[in-house]
């Protein structure tokens, strides 16, 4: 079978499952908290297990692309002890930050390589649209591309998650396209990685809004939050800037109870090793605000 036929004849029971969903929240628990570990890539394996391990999070959420904690070309060969260091302090990667955005060779060799591991979610890179053309057959190609990842990530027992970003040419900027795109998507396969702070942004009266509609393909919640100064919007510490707290009941409402949040820490600067112990004093000072408002 096609992989687009076998999605396309879930979409019924995909419909009834989403309806019941979101009539019976399941009972709530506490949520599996992953730290993103961008700007500490550079850190030895032990030493980033063991910091974060300190923060009592479950896991972490690990660039493996280019720039990353790992090449992905060089993954079957050093994805495997880097786990294994997170696994001696009781950590995984909760989800692995990828440069994919379509199928080929390289997505199957790095998703195939991680799932043997266990890592079963992956973020999508980011698609963009040329504003010189019109949006609607941009986006229909989008759709056909996404549905084509789905059915790569069912053969291979992985979730992909595509995070909404600010930015007037970002796919899924404004949530409606991305939700659009993925319509008839088992969340499974595919779903959306709903971003606070990018949604505040984008959608100041919106967002709540776009939360609720967005719920059936939410599979994972990124946590940070933005200030505006003048026209620049600028990373600030959790519960400074534009999110809503509200988010956060928002969330234990419509979304089930392992969906993974994962807090993302952009608002220091310097360079290591300072940047490092900074960073790590502040995603302890954000997670203790996401403690409050999950509590």
């Amino acid at each position: 079978m096609h992989r687009r036929d076998f999605l396309q004849r879930t979409a019924l029971a995909l419909a009834a499952t989403t309806a019941t969903t979101l009539a019976a929240p399941p009972a709530q628990t506490k949520r599996p908290r992953a730290v993103f570990t961008k700007f500490l890539e550079h850190l030895p394996a032990a030493q980033l297990a063991e910091k974060c391990a300190n923060l009592g999070v479950d896991g972490i959420e690990a660039p493996i692309r280019a720039g990353g904690h790992i090449d992905p070309k060089k993954a079957a060969d050093l994805l495997p002890p880097f786990v294994e260091a997170l696994a001696k302090h009781n950590l995984s990667i909760t989800i692995l930050t990828s440069d994919i955005n379509q199928t080929n060779a390289d997505a199957e060799s790095l998703l195939g390589t991680a799932a043997k591991l266990g890592i079963t979610r992956y973020r999508l890179a980011h698609l963009r649209y040329d504003l010189k053309k019109p949006i609607a057959p941009q986006l229909s190609k989008i759709k056909a591309r996404l549905t084509d990842l789905a059915a790569m990530n069912r053969d291979l027992g992985v979730q992909g998650q595509y995070q909404n970003h600010r930015g007037n040419n970002y796919v899924g900027g404004p949530i409606w396209d991305m939700l659009s795109a993925l319509e008839n998507i088992d969340p499974k396969h595919l779903g959306l990685a709903f971003d606070l702070a990018h949604a505040t942004v984008e959608g100041a009266n919106a967002w709540e809004l776009n939360l609720r509609r967005a719920a059936p393909h939410i599979v994972a919640v990124y946590a940070k939050d933005y200030r505006l100064d003048g026209k620049q919007w600028n990373p600030c510490p959790l519960g400074q800037g534009v999110v809503n707290p509200h988010a956060a009941t928002l969330v234990k409402q419509l979304l089930p109870a392992n969906t993974p949040i994962s807090l993302h820490i952009e608002y220091i600067g310097g360079k290591p090793p300072e940047r490092d112990e900074k960073t790590f004093a502040a995603m302890k000072a954000d997670l203790a605000t996401l403690d409050r408002w999950f509590t």
